[in-house]
């Protein structure tokens, strides 16, 4: 089995990812979406989950390390130019590294796995 993404790359959500029951916040409740569809971030670690799903962890923009399957994510280019920062609205992005891939990772269910759609 060939992952898609490696740890270091940039990638984006196709989708809103929700909360399973997995993240480790008991403030945030089932259902409610963890990461914007479109939201960036790096991929932090490679997994796999029953021996046949590929979970990414990523960390993502707005600083929550989400587990994600490959249908829900897609590559997105990494802003490196003051042009692109400026695009942006001129703020930073912080993203862990392996290093620091410490937190728990969910698996950050879909609005259609969750029947929400």
């Amino acid at each position: 089995m060939k992952s898609t993404f490696d740890v270091g790359d940039v990638v984006a959500t196709t989708k809103a990812l929700r909360q399973d029951g997995t993240f480790p916040d008991p403030n945030i409740a089932t259902g409610q979406i963890l990461v914007e569809p479109g939201t960036r971030g790096e991929v932090i670690n490679v997994g796999l989950y029953l021996q046949e799903h590929i979970v990414y962890a990523v960390a993502f923009e707005n600083g929550r390390v989400v587990g994600a399957l490959e249908r829900e994510l897609e590559p997105a280019a990494r802003a490196t130019s003051a042009s692109s920062r400026a695009a942006d609205g001129g703020t930073a992005h912080a993203t862990s590294s392996a290093a620091d891939s410490s937190a728990a990772v969910t698996s950050g269910t879909t609005d259609e796995e969750e029947g929400l759609s």
